[in-house]
């Protein structure tokens, strides 16, 4: 698959996975699809080349969400990376999104989605307005909000 493939591919499994609504009525991701429709998605390929600085590429300023496929790295050699980039730029947050993880929905390909903390914190704080995090199990919840 090329990086064009990969973004068609990622956009329909963002619209048939992550918007689509789960057993409780609210939608895997309930942003995702205005950020796909808006095209606040930017992609990265990060397939290759010095993983940092592609992720430092990420526009926070025009995108919501940045979306590095990783395809084919060595996923410990990932983790190390955003390690390193959550100490140096407290601003974001990148997460590893894997066929293998994820509770409601996985991933289709090893990618790093980069957002912009205080955008994840607020939307955060609007979901619990809602009885959005009501069907989320008390550790998948910790491990995914943390001390945020």
């Amino acid at each position: 698959m090329n990086f064009e493939e990969f973004t068609t591919a990622f956009l329909k499994w963002s619209e048939e996975k992550i918007e689509a609504k789960k057993e409780d009525g609210f939608a895997v991701c309930p942003y995702a699809r205005k950020a796909r429709l808006e095209n606040k998605l930017q992609f990265l390929d990060a397939r290759s080349g010095d993983m940092r600085e592609i992720f430092l590429q990420f526009q926070k300023d025009t995108y919501e969400v940045g979306i590095a496929w990783v395809d084919g790295r060595d996923l410990d050699l990932v983790h190390e990376v955003i390690e390193e980039l959550h100490e140096e730029h407290p601003d974001l947050l990148y997460f590893i999104s894997t066929p293998e993880s994820g509770l409601f929905a996985q991933n289709f390909t090893d990618c790093v989605f980069i957002q912009l903390r205080d955008d994840i914190v607020e939307k955060r704080g609007q979901l619990h307005k809602t009885r959005y995090y009501d069907s989320w199990p008390e550790k998948y919840y910790k491990m995914i909000t943390g001390n945020v």
